[in-house]
């Protein structure tokens, strides 16, 4: 958006207000003349509406058990009206609701239904709310504007012909009154907090006015012109609904809002409380220091939080306008838009998310061959009018004797609606807990709640409102999304009710509802609003804290006089705050805007394709009208250019929560009168923002040139008039449903599709759905089945590795099933670590450098110096405490260690990843195609007596296609012909006289050479036919079965001269010679290639005492198998199936998840659930993945890694650190570059905040000595920036010496404070020796210079001492270098305070630094206990015992082929690599062991975190989760 636009969209945006607060400020003149004029008024002083012949009244007591129910009287009563033709009671709004004629007085029922409350006594119970309609409200609103812009008016004429203004004590008065809790509580319980609020209103205009203070004034009208806005919007969107209200305004039912404790307050509602609390305190202070009445008022109003209420209604008036007017929803009870930065809890009704059709869900009682026969039948069901969900008989399914036991059965249940999937993803996204009750409704969309509540019988209702309660028991701020729920809905905190659809013509609208929304679409967008309503407030109240600060500031005598502009005359204090109000407005309006602007995704229609036969799928797909290839829009058709993402880069670094702190010190810096010093904080800020912008725009554009590269392009197939295909390719982004396209050997799937033709095609599917091996596509319909099973279908991203299909697209984009398993991780991303801690520790100094501060200024009192002197030395060492250095040095650390691992093969998308890489202490991978190549290989072979291996081989070899085709045979056949080529005594393959190949539904191969017949093929095929197959030979084939192996049996037999011609003849007359006759020679056992770095990367792990879990959708057995030959052995008991991990509660998955190895037949939901169990269990975890199906688990560990080889965009776009060129080993290095930068960063921070507090502690001596600080703000800002920030920041980059050491928690924040204190009283002392020796022989200012001297140089020097690094060197000397000639030049120096000094000058503070630096120095080579001496050995023999003992992994016990063999001795050197690094090589196992368990106990729990030990076992054991 360029400036043009965003001044377009201002002017219009203040005309609609404009145009709104006419309309409405015209009501109260309108209904005034017709009163003038003698006409009858529907403005009546009761809050009613009147229209289209009927009239909805106020009622009190009707929904309250605390008054008399006076219900049936006022319907007797105003049926007694004349032209009253019915009275129907809603209670739930408290309105009667009256249809009359065009006749009838509303004031006259009005007056009825008042005498009747007062006879009761029900006037005084509490006020009810009013409905968008009611005239009342309508005219309030308008009178409100209209005297705010009167107001305006008089204050602008006022100021301009300088009349004389009232003293400010009326601002005051008003402000107290508004502001003061216990003032507006005694208001509101007298009055009701509605008029509470127009009467506190009313006062500020009032006192804004005499006060003539039209800048405020004006906020205050674009406020009210605001919830003008909405309020008219609203109004309208009553008329739009008020007929089908009507229909079933009868609502006898009353549901009382029980809230079990009363709602927490929010952030604004405790930011409130505390400056009530400060206006106290600033007002008693100020009044008692000064006695000056004008004084206290200024105090008082400089500590008004103006801005929190500006952004905050601003924010609700445009969200509730903009609701209202562009997307259906009713706002029943407006004042609930204002409690949207609460919500932390989402309790979503499961039959809300259902829509008007139905489908089928299961089969019961049908054999596998009448499935599809049963599935079809039971479609006919659906077109049943008034079919209720659950299970139905199908038609048509007749018994078959007595073979049968039961009928056959169809579960119906409603199809969810289109936008289901998107409102739940939202509400995930809104980092709300998403909560709902346990229902067949939920189906697949159960994985995308964080709880779900169980339910006694059918009651949902009560399941809900009982969740509802017992969510708000434990603190939470609720909101309820729901059709009907009245008892939950009334109890929220947040009421979202959709109204009934046309299907339900008898269920009422949810009238208990604050917020009333045509359909789901408006349910995202609340939703959706979740996040900018709680930034609303958040900027608010930073915007407050800001104002208030600068007018206090503005307070102090003399303060404006340096403000160029401002002149010296009397203080303003609200000036500030008048100006953070209108900041919080425009915030809080364009906050509403942003998410007004987003549109709800459009619904995509969801159909079982897979369930469908091909012509059913044609009819629905085939589209009206096609777009011409040529047409669709190009993929890059909306590139930004690099200004706006950048400036959005540069945007998000600024959110940094010292950016705050760090910018009001500048602020106040500069309004003490140093300019320059501002400048020097501000250049620190928006450095730091802009390089760490451009490092991830920089590694993210070199992530997606790489995944460019792989997008795979789209084969479209285009029909001619002659029934002629053309093909043309296009980019996959530019696929629709409809489309045909065709895909063949070796390419990847573009979108979803629903297969038409096939020719032998088989798919690899691991990629989504974990499976390792290749799945057979098919034509008919495979209705019921799991993801895995659906034959019938290609998914986007899988990999077809045989024959040909054609087939028509179903789903592209986000719709595909591989986008859908990457949004299971929508949501924030987690909290970072290094980000974390000094965020946390910024907290931490704060409140010392404050007080440093204030111990400053009030010294500087103490001495009778000036006020404005003393807050600027305590501003300055305020500033000199704040690490400004910190943000630049964590970015450019990160920065240089992503730059590092770039060139081992690891591209860091998020640089702040690189530090949670040191955390990591487990690792969880998803075995096909990360540990392994998922690619095929025989690894063994079993003769049978009187054969070879190489006779095996060889005969399926022959029986394979041609070696010069294997890259696009099946992945079987490539298997087989590399492993004979790699056995030296295999028959030459010859070409045969005939070929039969393998294919889907032919499992098994032959070819022909002579009269020899040689086959290969499956077990259960091949045996069948073999004279010598017995028992034992089918124990054999369960046997390699159950070890993880792909069988297949390899035989041959002699043919017939005729049976020879005829084959040659026609090759597919190999089924029928092949079916007998045959001789078993052995069998084959194929398995997945594990990485050739796979075993020594668990190894590497396992020494760095980091825990491996291994994730697979593979069979257990499998898995088993694989993990053995990477040399972990795991017990049956350590092995876990998805299945079992469903069963488990939350509690015995979080236990499970720390004793079992291997997780099997896991899904995508599964592997999310493990990730994050273990970071429930407290553990840091590492997802390394490949696939779509690892996307949301990769997401949801602390950190994510993507390997590139042939993986899905998915993982990729969801990792934060992506390994290229399937080089997994990178990994090891990736965790070794984490530890390095908190060893660095450890170190980094220990020498800035040292010499922060040095600065702090010399300051408060000199100041209690002379009375002023004898550093300034200049000098201390320079010590930051040239000799704090830019030598830690060279330690924190370059590569720190010594051992890597095991996963560290975080920062060692006791070693941290021990090193703080004392390096911050070493160099506190250098400073205050050197400027003793110099205030004993010259000036102040040489003295103040000679101490300058002295800590610059004592910091560099400790610098020094912490890292040799030569990078660390030079900067230390550039530093010093570029000092010295500051401080020595003429002008330069006097700029800065200081004043040349001698070379005695230099000797004294150049000594004293040196004795310091020496004390540093002895004080690290001394003071470090033994047991840090055994911390470094420990790394040596913690590598030597898990090596050992993964080399005294036993070998399978299997003969293994020549190619395994070869293979093994090549690429995975695992019993080989122990020897390079652990020195006892020959010990043998059982002592290997033993050392081990000694290193374990030599290394106390102390060392590393208690959770962390109590978790794990021996660093000798692998953990291996799969």
């Amino acid at each position: 958006m360029d400036v043009f636009a965003i001044g377009r969209f201002g002017l219009d945006a203040v005309g609609a207000v404009a145009s709104a607060s006419l309309d409405l400020a015209a009501i109260p003149l309108r209904e005034g003349a017709k009163i003038l004029a003698g006409e009858r008024s529907d403005l009546t002083s009761r809050r009613s509406w009147r229209g289209a012949g009927r009239a909805w009244i106020e009622v009190h007591g009707l929904d309250d058990s605390d008054g008399v129910d006076i219900g049936a009287e006022v319907s007797e009563a105003l049926r007694a009206e004349p032209g009253v033709t019915s009275v129907r009671l809603n209670r739930p709004l408290s309105r009667v609701v009256v249809e009359i004629g065009d006749h009838v007085s509303l004031a006259d029922l009005c007056a009825t239904v008042e005498a009747l409350e007062k006879e009761a006594k029900n006037a005084e119970l509490t006020e009810t709310a009013a409905l968008p309609g009611d005239g009342l409200l309508l005219a309030t609103k308008g009178a409100m504007v209209g005297a705010n812009a009167v107001g305006l008016a008089i204050a602008t004429v006022g100021s301009a012909m300088r009349w004389p203004a009232a003293p400010k004590v009326f601002d005051a008065a008003a402000s107290v009154a508004r502001y003061q809790p216990l003032v507006r509580n005694a208001l509101a319980s007298r009055i009701g907090p509605a008029k509470t609020d127009r009467v506190l209103s009313l006062v500020s205009l009032g006192s804004h006015v005499i006060t003539m203070s039209p800048a405020i004034l004006a906020v205050d009208l674009m406020v009210e012109g605001l919830k003008a806005s909405e309020t008219r919007a609203g109004a309208l969107a009553w008329n739009r609904y008020e007929p089908e209200l009507a229909r079933y305004a009868e609502h006898p039912d009353v549901h009382p809002a029980a809230r079990p404790v009363p709602r927490p307050d929010g952030l604004a509602e405790r930011y409130l409380k505390r400056t009530a609390v400060a206006q106290v305190v600033a007002a008693g202070a100020v009044g008692a220091l000064t006695r000056n009445l004008d004084m206290t008022s200024s105090a008082i109003l400089a500590t008004s939080p103006k801005a929190v209420r500006t952004s905050c209604e601003s924010f609700a008036a445009t969200l509730g306008q903009g609701l209202a007017d562009a997307h259906g929803v009713l706002p029943l009870r407006p004042d609930s838009l204002r409690r949207l930065d609460k919500i932390d809890t989402v309790v979503i009704d499961p039959r809300a998310l259902i829509g008007e059709q139905r489908r089928v869900v299961q089969i019961r009682g049908a054999s596998e061959h009448e499935l599809p026969k049963a599935w079809h039948s039971a479609q006919s069901l659906l077109d049943k009018p008034g079919l209720r969900p659950g299970w139905h008989r199908v038609p048509g399914m007749t018994a078959r004797g007595s073979t049968r036991t039961e009928s056959v059965e169809a579960l119906i249940l409603p199809a969810h609606h289109a936008l289901a999937s998107a409102v739940v993803l939202e509400g995930r996204a809104s980092g709300a807990e998403l909560v709902t009750v346990d229902t067949e409704i939920l189906g697949e969309l159960r994985p995308g709640f964080d709880d779900i509540r169980p339910v006694s019988g059918e009651d949902l209702d009560g399941a809900l409102a009982a969740a509802v309660a017992d969510l708000q028991q434990t603190g939470r701020t609720v909101a309820v999304l729901s059709t009907g729920a009245a008892q939950a809905l009334a109890s929220a905190d947040l009421a979202l009710g959709v109204m009934p659809t046309s299907e339900h013509p008898d269920t009422p609208p949810p009238f208990y509802a604050d917020l009333l929304l045509a359909d789901l679409a408006g349910a995202w967008q609340v939703l959706r609003a979740l996040p900018a309503a709680r930034t609303a407030t958040e900027r608010g109240v930073a915007i407050s804290i800001g104002a208030s600060s600068i007018a206090g500031l503005l307070l102090v005598r003399g303060v404006r006089a340096t403000i160029p502009g401002v002149g010296a005359g009397p203080s303003r204090g609200p000036g500030p705050v008048t100006v953070g109000a209108g900041a919080g407005m425009l915030s809080g309006y364009l906050l509403a805007r942003r998410v007004l602007r987003a549109h709800a995704p459009k619904p995509a229609p969801a159909y079982e394709w897979h369930a469908m036969t091909v012509e059913q799928a044609r009819e629905l797909l085939s589209p009206d009208a096609v777009t011409p290839l040529a047409e669709r829009a190009p993929v890059d058709a909306e590139t930004q250019g690099m200004f706006w993402p950048y400036f959005h880069a540069v945007r998000e670094e600024l959110s940094d929560p010292m950016t705050p702190i760090l910018a009001l010190c500048s602020a106040a810096t500069a309004m003490l009168g140093s300019p320059i010093d501002a400048v020097m904080v501000g250049t620190v800020l928006t450095g730091n923002a802009m390089l760490a912008a451009y490092q991830r725009l920089r590694a993210e554009s070199r992530l997606n040139t790489l995944l460019a590269q792989q997008a795979p392009p789209a084969r479209v197939v285009l029909v001619g008039a002659d029934g002629t295909p053309s093909y043309h390719e296009i980019p996959a982004e530019q696929l629709l449903p409809g489309d045909l396209i065709e895909v063949r050997s070796n390419e990847v799937v573009p979108a979803d599709a629903r297969t038409i033709e096939v020719s032998d095609v088989e798919v690899d599917e691991s990629a989504l759905t974990g499976e390792s091996l290749s799945v057979g596509k098919q034509l008919d319909p495979t209705p019921g089945a799991e993801l895995a099973e659906r034959s019938s279908m290609l998914y986007a991203g899988t990999t077809v590795i045989a024959g040909k299909a054609l087939a028509m697209v179903t789903a592209v984009g986000a719709d595909t099933q591989a986008r859908r398993a990457s949004e299971l991780a929508a949501g924030e991303l987690p909290e970072v670590g290094l980000q974390h801690h000094l965020s946390q520790l910024m907290y931490r100094t704060f409140p010392y450098s404050a007080a440093g501060g204030v111990a400053v200024g009030a010294l500087g009192l103490l001495r009778q110096g000036g006020l404005r002197v003393a807050l600027g030395n305590a501003i300055a060492v305020a500033i000199a405490a704040v690490p400004e250095g910190m943000p630049l040095m964590a970015t450019l650390a990160q920065h240089a260690s992503s730059q590092r691992l770039t060139k081992t093969g690891a591209l860091v998308r998020i640089p702040r990843s690189v530090e949670a890489l040191g955390r990591v202490d487990v690792v969880c991978f998803d075995k096909t195609g990360t540990l392994s190549e998922n690619r095929l290989r025989v690894a063994t072979v079993r003769p049978l007596a009187g054969y070879s291996d190489d006779d095996v081989l060889g005969t399926a070899a022959q029986a394979a296609p041609a070696p010069d085709g294997a890259a696009h045979a099946h992945a079987t056949d490539q298997a087989i012909v590399e492993g004979a080529a790699a056995a030296a005594g295999a028959r030459p393959w010859i070409e045969p006289d005939a070929h039969l190949p393998f294919r889907s539904g032919r499992a098994f191969s032959a070819s022909v050479l002579g009269s020899e017949l040689l086959v290969k093929g499956a077990p259960e095929v091949v045996l069948g036919a073999c004279k010598n197959a017995d028992a034992k030979v089918e124990q054999q084939v369960a046997a390699m079965a159950a070890q993880g192996l792909r069988v297949i049996a390899v035989a041959h037999g002699k043919l017939t001269a005729a049976q020879v011609q005829a084959v040659q003849d026609d090759s597919e007359r190999l089924v029928e010679v092949s079916a007998s006759g045959l001789t078993l020679l052995g069998f084959l056992g194929l398995a997945d290639t594990p990485r050739a770095d796979a075993p020594q990367l668990l190894a590497d792990l396992a020494a760095r005492g980091v825990d491996i879990r291994m994730i697979t959708g593979d069979h257990p057995i499998t898995a088993t198998a694989i993990a053995a030959e990477m040399g972990v052995t795991v017990a049956p008991e350590q092995v876990i199936t998805g299945s079992e991990w469903n069963a488990l509660n939350r509690k015995e998955q979080e236990r499970v998840v720390c004793e079992r190895v291997i997780f099997a037949r896991m899904s995508p939901e599964n592997k999310v659930q493990i990730v994050q169990t273990l970071e429930r269990a407290g553990r840091v975890s590492a997802m390394v993945g490949d696939g779509a199906n690892d996307a949301a688990a990769i997401r949801a560990a602390t950190v994510g890694l993507g390997v590139v080889a042939h993986g899905s965009d998915s993982a990729h776009a969801t990792a934060d650190v992506v390994l290229t060129d399937g080089k997994i080993g990178a990994l090891v290095d990736a965790i070794d570059e984490g530890r390095r930068l908190w060893r660095g960063v450890q170190l980094a921070i220990s020498g800035l905040l040292g010499g922060n507090a040095g600065e702090v502690m010399f300051s408060v001596i000199g100041t209690a000595i002379t009375g002023n600080s004898p550093l300034n703000t200049r000098q201390l800002l320079l010590m930051n920036t040239l000799t704090d920030a830019l030598p830690a920041t060279a330690v924190a980059v370059s590569t720190p010496a010594g051992p890597i050491g095991d996963a560290v928690p975080g920062l060692d924040e006791r070693k941290l404070w021990r090193a703080v204190a004392f390096r911050g009283g070493v160099t506190a002392a250098a400073g205050t020796a050197a400027w003793a020796m110099a205030s004993a022989t010259g000036l102040p200012q040489r003295a103040a210079t000679v101490a300058l001297i002295s800590l610059v140089t004592t910091e560099l020097g400790q610098t020094v001492v912490d890292s040799r690094a030569p990078m660390v060197l030079a900067t230390a000397a550039g530093s010093f270098a570029l000092f010295a000639a500051i401080v020595s030049t003429p002008g330069v120096s006097q700029l800065l305070g200081c004043t040349p000094v001698g070379p005695i000058g230099w000797a004294q503070g150049l000594g004293t630094a040196a004795a310091a630096t020496a004390a540093v120095a002895v004080a690290s080579r001394f003071a470090a206990p033994a047991k840090e001496a055994k911390e470094i050995a420990a790394p040596t023999q913690e590598l030597e015992a898990p090596i050992k003992a993964l080399s005294a992994v036993p070998a399978v016990p299997e003969k293994k082929a020549p190619v395994a063999k070869k293979a093994a001795a090549k690429k995975a050197p695992v019993k080989k690599a122990p020897v390079k690094k652990a020195p006892a090589k020959k010990a043998p196992v059982t002592k290997a062991a033993a050392k081990q368990t000694a290193a374990a106990k030599e290394t106390p729990a102390k060392k590393a975190p208690a959770r962390k030990a109590a978790a794990k076992k021996s660093s000798a054991k692998l953990e291996l989760v799969r």
